[in-house]
């Protein structure tokens, strides 16, 4: 099979890692569609059944070969799924409007308490909140020193299995025995909440009550407080911005660092769907 002629057609950008499950499944059902009104259209125009049933065996074939190579069979179709679908529906795809940060599920936890009771905020007046000058020297500290991250991950969130970190140029994804567990927008956020996660492990009584996906959240809320880049230690600055995806436009409030570019949390404006 000369492999050269079929990558002409290929789209990597939505195929492989980056395919998309509800494009691909939407359009797998497009394909029956169509595969089905030619088999009813063939049967009513009574050819016969043999030559029915091939007519809708070759257009399943082609579609499928067409998803595979190319990621869509229909032309548009992310503009149809940011239309039409729902943020209920791409979740349930495991297609978050934005990427997740820290691990675990997300619970309703009072993450300032515990951010109040770490001593790592403050606010003045009870307005905007604010890191501590202690916490700050700790974490900085905690991040120049960090060695091994998947080492230190698993001691951060109590985590018992096989553990590999993989980095893109999209995001960096922790694996817990083979299975996708956590992702961070950058290498320097997950480094990061590993500091953080360290230095609240040994200054706070109540981390170790805290769950995974709890201690997840609260390392991640900090991050948005980061005013010095863990990459390279440039000051970072707080935006608004729209981001695009293959299902979904949406507004995040980043942090990012403003010498090196490296973004360091992305959060949604408006979570509800």
């Amino acid at each position: 099979m000369n492999w050269s002629v079929i990558d002409r057609f290929r789209r990597p950008e939505y195929t492989g890692r980056n395919r998309c499950l509800p494009c691909t499944i939407t359009n797998g059902v497009f394909g029956l569609l169509i595969g089905n009104a030619a088999f009813v259209l063939l049967m009513g125009l009574e050819y016969p059944p043999t030559v029915a049933v091939g007519a809708f065996i070759a257009v399943i074939a082609g579609s499928a070969v067409q998803i595979w190579l190319r990621g869509y069979l229909i032309p548009g179709t992310p503009t149809l799924t940011k239309r039409y679908f729902p943020p209920r529906l791409l979740r349930a795809f495991g297609k978050e409007p934005f990427v997740i940060d820290g691990v675990g599920t997300l619970s309703t936890l009072d993450v300032d308490s515990h951010l109040r009771e770490a001593d790592a905020v403050a606010s003045a007046d009870n307005e905007d909140r604010y890191l501590t000058d202690g916490f700050t020297t700790a974490w900085r500290s905690a991040i120049d020193e960090l060695s091994d991250s998947e080492t230190t991950a698993g001691t951060v969130f109590d985590l018992d299995g096989e553990i590999r970190i993989a980095e893109t140029d999209r995001s960096v994804t922790l694996t817990l025995d083979g299975r996708p567990f956590g992702r961070w927008v950058s290498r320097a956020a997950l480094l990061a909440d590993l500091g953080a996660g360290q230095v609240l492990a040994n200054q706070y009584g109540g981390w170790t009550a805290l769950s995974t996906a709890e201690r997840g959240q609260v390392v991640s809320e900090l991050r948005r407080h980061l005013d010095i880049c863990p990459a390279c230690g440039g000051e970072t600055s707080l935006d608004t911005q729209t981001a695009t995806s293959c299902c979904r436009e949406y507004e995040v409030e980043t942090v990012s660092c403003d010498a090196c570019g490296v973004r360091l949390s992305e959060s949604p404006v408006d979570a509800a769907p």
